[in-house]
């Protein structure tokens, strides 16, 4: 089988458990609350206490409404992201936990959604509406098998990019003589939307919460602004090579990352494709256990550390910091001997 036909079976397998299966899925759950409108009252229990009684209610026409928005808009948002991270023909093991992952949270939701409306048929008040517990679990079971098959349903497809890891050679340095290699690296622009778009679909989204009485609107109004700080913390670090080794701190301080001279066993430059290795921007740890900053697609300094495990941080000029690395660690190991 040929690089080509890999990856078309690797993306075909793929629409098929992230998208067909989630959208049928959807399709179903908002037929069957559409089907159960006229028996369930005009108003609906939406929220259970720690305790299982109903405390949040909303007109019965956001149950289907809410279903159809989140499995659609998560199925889009997927798809979008394998389109977009997949362009230079690269595929790995997380492009198939995505579609993994696209499956079971379509499954957790619609299922969980359909179950709380159809279980308050025939009732006269919310207020009388059963727990939540049972179908909180099936579920969240559901989900978790649901994943587990789109996993197995895809190919262990791995498809590299076009330009591998490659060393260099180290800088020439004075036996005294000191260097410092600083860089300043930032998210692409077109992450800094996708993430700023998502926060402020959340921010949106409390607000219609808190329009129609759920009183998960503060949930949601939390899960953004803890999105929007940690967004803040990520998209610009600071690189910085020296006889200490790699540091790589955020432009507000932390996080930051540090890897001595002493942890590594080989530097190299790379080009990494955030979607296809890593599954977005950002602090970023891939199937594999590399930990990484990525902020962006193309030139990338890559270590690996006496563990095996590589670390990696997209920057400009990577080829440098790495020629520094390599002099810095090998004046390092001669000291040391």
């Amino acid at each position: 089988m040929t690089r080509s036909d890999e990856f078309r079976t690797a993306r075909r397998r793929f629409l098929l458990v992230a998208a067909l299966a989630p959208v049928l899925v959807t399709i179903v759950g908002v037929a069957l609350m559409l089907a159960w409108l006229p028996e369930v009252p005009s108003t609906i229990a939406t929220h259970w206490s720690g305790g299982g009684a109903p405390d949040g209610f909303a007109p019965a026409w956001t149950a289907p409404l809410g279903a159809a928005l989140l499995g659609l808009g998560l199925t889009a948002l997927f798809v979008g992201i394998m389109f977009g991270g997949t362009r230079d023909g690269r595929w790995g093991p997380m492009m198939r936990l995505l579609g993994a992952f696209s499956l079971g949270t379509t499954v957790l939701l619609v299922v969980l959604l359909t179950w709380s409306l159809g279980m308050q048929r025939g009732l006269d008040d919310p207020a009388e509406a059963p727990g939540i517990g049972v179908p909180l679990l099936v579920s969240a079971g559901l989900a978790v098998l649901s994943g587990v098959v789109a996993w197995f349903a895809q190919p262990r497809t791995t498809l590299a990019g076009p330009h591998a890891s490659e060393s260099v050679a180290p800088l020439e340095l004075n036996p005294n003589e000191r260097a410092v290699w600083v860089r300043t690296t930032t998210m692409s622009r077109a992450a800094m939307i996708a993430i700023g778009a998502g926060v402020a679909g959340l921010a949106i989204g409390s607000i219609v919460a808190a329009a129609v009485g759920s009183p998960a609107w503060w949930i949601l109004l939390a899960t953004s602004l803890l999105l929007a700080a940690l967004a803040a913390t990520t998209f610009v670090f600071r690189v910085r090579v020296d006889e200490r080794g790699l540091e790589v701190r955020s432009s507000i301080g932390a996080p930051w990352f540090r890897v001595p001279l002493a942890q590594m066993r080989q530097v190299s430059v790379t080009d990494v494709n955030p979607t296809a290795e890593f599954g977005g921007w950002g602090i970023r740890l891939a199937p594999d256990g590399a930990f990484g900053v990525v902020l962006r697609s193309g030139e990338a300094l890559q270590l690996v550390r006496e563990n095996g495990r590589r670390f990696v941080v997209t920057v400009d000029d990577a080829a440098t910091a790495a020629a520094l690395l390599e002099a810095l660690s090998a004046r390092a190991r001669e000291a040391r001997h």
